[in-house]
């Protein structure tokens, strides 16, 4: 599906509002085209990259990108005439295929019809977050809170769609039961895959084998299952979805399958960040302390690393620590949602450490002291 080597690549905007862009990467010559949408994000911009951009720039194939400002699902009231632009530029194009990942995988199927998509791929997807539709589902609820769902019941459907998801992950397993009762859809089981399973599919080096033999043709779901199961030891995110599954009362346990993450993908600093956490509940501090700076100070790091520390701080009883991290966590990421949340909930600890913090709560007064007193 590659173009010739040496046409020059063109970056063309087809469609900008206030939260939603459309950008086209290509002009490749090639006649394949992606139309991807952008996963859940905190990084509130428009202006970065579209999902698998490099990657398919690397390939010399079409692209055409949705991005959203807000996690909302592409629940925007512009969203139609957006997808009419993306279904005029993907006209010329023998096959569309329209991708993404959890939030961009549900707009993947659920729009990719209404681009000029005929084939659909989604990486854990939600066939609906609308509490009316799969109220199962309830990992966003400040996303969620926000959000005015729009009745998309009469949009057409892919004739085919591809959904790889870890059957264990019972949100995920439902959602593609969903899918499958809707449409004709194909599912691609990656037990430990976690939400979503794209790490596990990149760490194995079966992600790039799956686009490339949906794109020709020549995908056999049995045996790319089968190949993906015997790769599974290369990938840390296999090892640390264990870890995160491990019950507490089993510590030594986590910590074991936690280190191995980190031994099997060692510049991952969310694995590392994993393995503090095991550490923590553990009770071992010092030595979930030290892991937890490292990570901080990986490249690659993020509000996450941050995160976990504020949570080791929490787990030691330190919650002036804690909150003062979590205060500097709202200071950088102003626009995370659930932020606040938690140093509401820090707040809350603390304060029923003394007795009158305990006889507000229990008088039902927390969200009063909150408020007035601290």
């Amino acid at each position: 599906m590659n173009a010739e080597p040496g046409r020059i690549v063109a970056i063309e905007e087809l469609f900008r509002s206030e939260d939603l862009l459309v950008r086209r990467v290509g002009e490749y010559g090639g006649p394949l085209c992606y139309v991807t949408f952008a996963s859940y994000t905190d990084d509130r911009t428009l202006d970065r990259p579209g999902f698998g951009e490099d990657y398919f720039r690397g390939r010399r194939i079409d692209a055409i990108h949705v991005l959203s400002r807000e996690n909302r699902w592409y629940q925007h009231a512009e969203l139609m005439d957006a997808l009419a632009v993306v279904a005029t530029a993907a006209a010329g194009y023998e096959r569309v295929i329209a991708y993404g990942s959890s939030m961009g995988g549900f707009a993947a199927l659920h729009y990719g019809a209404t681009c000029g998509a005929t084939m659909g791929l989604a990486l854990s997807p939600q066939f609906s977050v609308d509490p009316m539709i799969a109220p199962f589902d309830r990992r966003w609820p400040a996303d969620l809170a926000r959000i005015s769902f729009r009745d998309d019941a009469n949009l057409p459907t892919l004739p085919v769609q591809y959904v790889a998801f870890d059957p264990y992950e019972a949100h995920d397993r439902r959602h593609f039961d969903l899918f499958a009762a809707h449409s004709s859809t194909v599912g691609l089981c990656v037990p430990h895959g976690g939400h979503p399973v794209g790490s596990y599919l990149v760490e194995t080096d079966m992600l790039h084998p799956l686009l490339e033999q949906v794109e020709d043709g020549s995908f056999d779901p049995g045996t790319y299952v089968r190949e993906l199961r015997r790769r599974r030891r290369r990938s840390g995110h296999y090892f640390c979805t264990l870890a995160h599954r491990i019950p507490p009362h089993r510590p030594r346990q986590k910590t074991a399958l936690a280190r191995l993450a980190v031994e099997t993908h060692g510049d991952n600093p969310l694995y590392r960040s994993q393995l503090g956490s095991a550490l923590d509940a553990a009770g071992d501090f010092d030595a979930a302390y030290q892991v937890h700076v490292e990570a901080i100070a990986m490249a690659h790091s993020n509000m996450f690393q941050i995160h976990h520390l504020m949570r080791h701080h929490e787990a030691r009883g330190e919650y002036d620590c804690a909150i003062e991290i979590a205060d500097k966590l709202i200071a950088d990421y102003p626009e995370v949602p659930w932020l606040p949340l938690e140093r509401k909930r820090l707040r809350r600890k603390r304060r029923h450490l003394t007795w009158f913090g305990r006889l507000g709560g229990t008088l039902g007064m927390d969200g009063f002291l909150e408020r007035w007193l601290y």
